[in-house]
C-alpha cells in the first residue's frame, strides 16, 4: 500500500493537472529572481563556455542546485520499481548523474537564446500538491515558454521537480529514455547509469 501511494504521488508530480490559478508572491520571487540571475550569467559569461565549460557550469550550478529537489526528480526518472531495487550507493550516483544532465540540458537550451529577455507569470497554476510557474522567453523575432513544476518539501521550501521547455517535458523524456537504456543494459542498473546519455531536442 505504501509503495502504491508513493508511486501515485510521484505520478501526480510528473503529470499534474492544475485546477486553478493564483498569485503566490514567494513562489513567483523564487522562480523569477533565480531565473533572471541565471539568464544574466549566461548573457555575461556564455561566450566563455567553450574555453572553460567547468567554471561556467559551476557558477550556474550554484544557482541551480538549491532550486531543484534532485531526489524526487531521480525517483520520477527511475520509476518506483527500479528505485526500490537500487542500493543507496546507486541512488546517490543516479542523483548526481541526474543533477548534471538536467543542468546540461537547460544550459544548452538557454545558450542558444542569449539575446532573450524573460518575464515570469504572476498567475501560478495550483494543484493540491504542485504548482506550475510559467516563464516567458522573448526576443524581437520569437518567443517560447518554460514551465517549472514545483512542490513544497517537508521543510516547507519550494523546489523544482520538473521542467517543460517549449512543450518538451524533460521529466517524461528522461524517464522514457532511461527505461530504454535500462532494458538495453539487461536491467543492470550500474551499466544503465554509466551509459545513460539522454537527448532532449
Amino acid at each position: 500500500m505504501i509503495r502504491f501511494f508513493s508511486s501515485k504521488i510521484l505520478f501526480v508530480l510528473l503529470l499534474s493537472q492544475f485546477i486553478n490559478a493564483d498569485k503566490i508572491p514567494e513562489l513567483y520571487k523564487f522562480i523569477d529572481t533565480n531565473g533572471q540571475y541565471f539568464l544574466t550569467v549566461i548573457k555575461e559569461d556564455g561566450s566563455k563556455y567553450e574555453e572553460d565549460p567547468k567554471a561556467f557550469k559551476d557558477r550556474l550550478k550554484a544557482i541551480w542546485e538549491p532550486m531543484v529537489d534532485v531526489g524526487v526528480v531521480s525517483r520520477l526518472i527511475l520509476t518506483p520499481k527500479i528505485y526500490s531495487l537500487a542500493t543507496e550507493e546507486q541512488k546517490k550516483l543516479f542523483e548526481e548523474t541526474t543533477k548534471k544532465l538536467l543542468l546540461d540540458a537547460y544550459v544548452t537550451t538557454l545558450l542558444e537564446f542569449d539575446n532573450y529577455q524573460i518575464e515570469t507569470d504572476e498567475e501560478i497554476k495550483v494543484n493540491k500538491k504542485t504548482f506550475e510557474v510559467s516563464m516567458n522567453f522573448y526576443s524581437d523575432s520569437s518567443s517560447f515558454v518554460t514551465k517549472f513544476i514545483v512542490y513544497k518539501n517537508k521543510n516547507n521550501e519550494f523546489r523544482i521537480v520538473n521542467i517543460i521547455i517549449d512543450g518538451v517535458n524533460l521529466g517524461l523524456i528522461f524517464r522514457n529514455q532511461f527505461q530504454d537504456t535500462y532494458l538495453e543494459s539487461n536491467s543492470n542498473l550500474d551499466d544503465a547509469i554509466e551509459s545513460w546519455k539522454p537527448t532532449t531536442f
